[in-house]
């Protein structure tokens, strides 16, 4: 069914002049950009007001035939000519666009790609969401649909195509959260010990800096100052390039302790590629590791020659972060440090405010996530005030 516009337009009175009955009308268009324009004619030699107001409104009706970007455009048309343009504007991050994209994919045009941009409702929303969920979607996978679909409703309100959007609050399900798992200090070490020698010093470097394992993959010689015990995370490796960090907090410097310190110059040794542009970790060749070989043929056979339970996308290299964030807390009190040490953008708003630390205080985060693994062979480490006991690790 064809949306008409229900502008009525303005008729002035008439006026005599030398050209004969004159009457100015006023109404509105679409401009290109989606905007409104408005317009002013004078109308000559029309008998009455009504046959202005004839002449008005076919004006108006010949203004439904706008440019496709605007009465035609389908939801499909809005995200190739606008949205994902509005993407590369905003240098969205490669690993989010393939998200985005597989969500498109799955998800969203197959449902909507063909319905006019103007035509979606609140109704179209509700049940796209409600027929992923029936056909098994988790709710976590809805909650990022519905997201995706906030995100592009919203530019398209926001450049005047559209009135109001028609995602709500009352379409987001509700996730259960569960608690992520984690591995003791003796899990760890036997991990450790379970896999070749080669991949030790990175498995050491994934316990005791709770790093993502892409930042540890984009890690160059040039990123590690054995002398300050001090690595520099300034880039992260995605399929095979390398990318900025996932936040702008997890630009970050991580202070390491002995044990890593001894791993990274075991590592030195090892490797043939030890130039400040090389990968610390890396193929024979030089060339960068897989993360998914890491996880299918190093780690996961490690786990289950040790009988450490897993589960897909519960037991992989980020377990390494939740164990390092959770050990943090135990031994130091301070949840702060573990939030830089991890370089998360958030822990919570008192967190952010009332707490705070110094560069001795972030090497003894790292000083007592060692000792929490490695028992006594190094010193105590003292510990802080809990300023943040609400706080819970992401």
């Amino acid at each position: 069914m064809t949306r008409h516009s229900y502008q009525r337009g303005y008729v002035s009175e008439g006026k005599r002049t030398r050209r004969g009955l004159a009457f100015v009308i006023r109404y509105r268009l679409r401009a290109t950009e989606g905007k409104w324009t408005h317009k002013s004619e004078v109308l000559y030699g029309l008998a009455g007001k009504k046959e202005a107001r004839a002449e008005l409104d076919k004006r108006i009706r010949s203004s439904e035939n706008r440019p496709l970007e605007q009465k035609d455009l389908t939801v499909q048309d809005f995200v190739e000519t606008y949205w994902r343009p509005y993407l590369d504007r905003k240098q969205v991050k490669p690993s989010t666009r393939r998200s985005y994209e597989s969500g498109l994919r799955l998800h969203i045009l197959p449902a909507m790609g063909a319905l006019r941009l103007l035509d979606a409702s609140a109704l179209h929303i509700e049940n796209l969401l409600r027929g992923r969920l029936e056909s098994g979607a988790s709710p976590k996978t809805v909650r990022n649909v519905l997201a995706l679909l906030q995100s592009i409703f919203s530019l398209a309100l926001d450049i005047d195509l559209i009135a109001r959007s028609p995602v709500r609050k009352s379409h987001k399900p509700a996730v259960n959260r569960c608690e992520k798992p984690t591995w003791t200090p003796e899990q760890m070490r036997s991990i450790i010990e379970n896999v070749a020698l080669v991949f030790r010093p990175l498995f050491q470097c994934a316990m005791l800096t709770g790093a993502r394992l892409g930042e540890l993959l984009g890690l160059q010689w040039k990123h590690v100052d054995l002398g300050e015990r001090r690595l520099e995370i300034r880039q992260a490796l995605w399929e095979g390039q390398l990318v900025a960090p996932k936040t702008h907090d997890s630009t970050r410097s991580i202070y390491f302790g002995p044990a890593l310190s001894s791993a990274f110059e075991a590592q030195r040794l090892s490797s043939r590629h030890t130039t400040p542009e090389s990968f610390v970790f890396c193929k024979a060749d030089g060339s960068p590791l897989n993360p998914d070989v890491l996880r299918r043929d190093v780690l996961y056979p490690a786990l289950d020659r040790l009988g450490i339970p897993r589960s897909s996308r519960t037991a992989g290299f980020h377990t390494f972060r939740h164990s390092a964030a959770s050990l943090i807390n135990a031994r130091t009190g301070n949840l702060k440090l573990a939030q830089k040490l991890l370089g998360h953008s958030n822990l919570s708003t008192t967190a952010d405010v009332y707490t705070h630390t110094s560069a001795e205080a972030d090497a003894s985060a790292a000083l007592a996530l060692e000792q929490a693994i490695y028992g006594d062979l190094f010193a105590i480490v003292p510990k802080t005030e809990n300023t943040n006991s609400s706080a819970v690790i992401n």
